[in-house]
Formats: structure tokens, C-alpha cells, sequence
């Protein structure tokens, strides 16, 4: 079963997700999602975004990456030593090392999303 085909059984949940997503994210941003869904599919053995994808097609796209990191799960946060990344998805019990507090209002926005989309 596909993680979010419970979306496909109540089209009233299809129909609001799809306003807010649109509310929330603007044409490049949701561009770059697809691109990184696309990019994993083709690239990634796991076939969801890494780091190195979401880092090159937040390039590509102009937007930013931390948002985009977090729509898949993947948190950056700055270090002593530079940014640290924590994936919630590959790693859950490591979501504790990340401050929500320190997310950027937009990374929240975007990990609150991917959390709709998977808790569901």
C-alpha cells in the first residue's frame, strides 16, 4: 500500500489536502517536491530524498533547502561545527535531538505537512 493512498479513499481529505498544500507552498517549492520525489524514485535505493537531493534541488529550484529538507522529514539545524541534518523518517528516535523550537517557521510548516501526510 502506498503511504498516502488513504488519500485516494476520501476525496473530501484528497480536496482539502490539496488546498492547503497549495495555500502553503508556492509553485517552486512545490516543483522542487516533485523533482525530489522524482530524483529519489530514480536514484535512491530507499526512494525517498537524502540530503545530497534535497541539497541540489534546493539549488536548482531557488528555494530553500532546510524547507524542503523537512517536507521529507530531513531537519537542518546549525551546529557548533556547521549544519547538522537529522532524518525523523529513516531515524525516528532521533527526533529528539532536534529543538522544534529552533525550526524556522517555514520548516515547521513544511514538517507539519509530511506529518499530516504520513500519520494521516
Amino acid at each position: 500500500m502506498h503511504r498516502l493512498s488513504f488519500l485516494a479513499s476520501t476525496p473530501r481529505a484528497e480536496h482539502s489536502f490539496r488546498n492547503g498544500y497549495l495555500a502553503l507552498f508556492d509553485h517552486n517549492t512545490r516543483s522542487a517536491h516533485l523533482a525530489a520525489l522524482i530524483d529519489a524514485r530514480c536514484n535512491e535505493p530507499s526512494r525517498w530524498p537524502t540530503v545530497p537531493i534535497v541539497s541540489k534541488i534546493a539549488r536548482l529550484f531557488r528555494v530553500d533547502a532546510a524547507e524542503l529538507g523537512a517536507f521529507f522529514g530531513l531537519l537542518r539545524q546549525p551546529g557548533a561545527r556547521g549544519e547538522v541534518w537529522v532524518d525523523v523518517i529513516r531515524s525516528p528516535h532521533a527526533a529528539e535531538l532536534v529543538s522544534v523550537d529552533k525550526l524556522s517557521r517555514r520548516q515547521a510548516v513544511a514538517l507539519g505537512m509530511m506529518r499530516a501526510l504520513v500519520d494521516g
